[in-house]
């Protein structure tokens, strides 16, 4: 029985507890790459071939490039469909996350749950033996 690989989730976020606390919550199901930064973020995401399944982000990532920033121009070197999870706390996150096109929006605080099964819905089936890799 061959394994199917596991969705490769991309976790941008700046606060160093909130960063811990989802890495941490999605490991045991998804393959996860984090960033602090958005300059981070978009050399982590160039390591990925800009292909990750899901990709969570906070709009507010501290100096530089911003969340939103981000997210555009991941979008514009997607090799395929850009699924991005917004998760923040900043007054107008439901309306940057909508001007972005995020396929899901949770405020902070969130819960873990919640968060996970986004991720489950949004992550791209992986059939077994299909020629995904």
């Amino acid at each position: 029985m061959q394994l199917r690989p596991r969705p490769r989730v991309l976790v941008v976020e700046d606060d160093p507890d909130t960063h811990a606390a989802v890495a941490e919550a999605l490991r045991e199901e998804f393959a996860v790459w984090v960033a602090r930064d958005g300059e981070q973020a978009l050399e982590v995401a160039d390591e990925l071939g800009f292909n990750a399944d899901v990709v969570v982000i906070d709009l507010n990532l501290g100096p530089g490039i911003r969340g939103d920033q981000f997210a555009a121009e991941y979008r514009r070197r997607a090799k395929g469909p850009a699924r991005i999870v917004v998760l923040s706390g900043v007054p107008m996150a439901h309306e940057l996350g909508l001007a972005i096109g995020a396929a899901a929006i949770l405020p902070k605080p969130y819960d873990v749950d919640d968060l996970v099964s986004t991720i489950r819905i949004l992550s791209p089936r992986r059939d077994m033996g299909s020629a995904d890799q």
